[in-house]
């Protein structure tokens, strides 16, 4: 069984748009017969796609830093909570535990954790696929930049003589939960 990992937002956002797709990822899951791991959190849109997952009785595990395990913010109903130390910590246990990667929108927090599996991936450290949903086209900054970065010499394409590894090519942006559901790599 597969276990995918979502970044996003502990806020619902101003768009309702963003909340739909974290309650429709929950069915989504359930169809595949995918695990749920995230955050931990009860809040924001990491709260709504938790209880999606859990009402859709899909298995979630919840990897969260001790100094956030109160009883305000965990997600006390997962079927598996673990506890790190810190933020970093929690971030590499869930790349390590998951087999693919979702962003739903987000914050900083989010945009951390999207650019360390791409930078993880670009460094050989595992080849797992990330898939950006670009609801409402919220990630079309984040693409401009790597878009400029890359045209400033300084995103690898294709793999060089020192790394045989490209930075962008585990990273897809789809438009729907329906795409992601549909694609080859998910």
């Amino acid at each position: 069984m597969k276990i995918v990992c979502l970044f996003c937002a502990s806020l619902d956002g101003k768009d309702p748009f963003f909340s739909k797709n974290a309650n429709d990822l929950g069915q989504m899951l359930a169809k595949k017969n995918y695990s749920f791991l995230y955050g931990g959190g009860s809040l924001g849109l990491m709260g709504i796609a938790a209880k999606s997952a859990l009402k859709n009785k899909v298995k979630v595990i919840s990897v969260i830093p001790e100094y956030l395990d109160k009883p305000s913010i965990i997600f006390s109903k997962s079927d598996e909570i673990i506890k790190t130390k810190t933020l970093s910590e929690r971030k590499e246990k869930m790349i390590k535990i998951s087999d693919i990667f979702v962003a739903l929108p987000g914050g900083v927090g989010t945009l951390d954790e999207v650019t360390d599996v791409i930078a993880g991936a670009a460094l050989g450290e595992h080849q797992k696929p990330i898939f950006l949903v670009n609801i409402n086209n919220f990630w079309d900054p984040f693409i401009q930049m790597i878009e400029h970065m890359k045209k400033s010499g300084l995103i690898r394409s294709e793999g060089d003589e020192n790394l045989n590894h490209s930075s962008l090519k585990n990273l897809f942006v789809i438009k729907s939960l329906a795409e992601l559901s549909n694609h080859p790599n998910f």
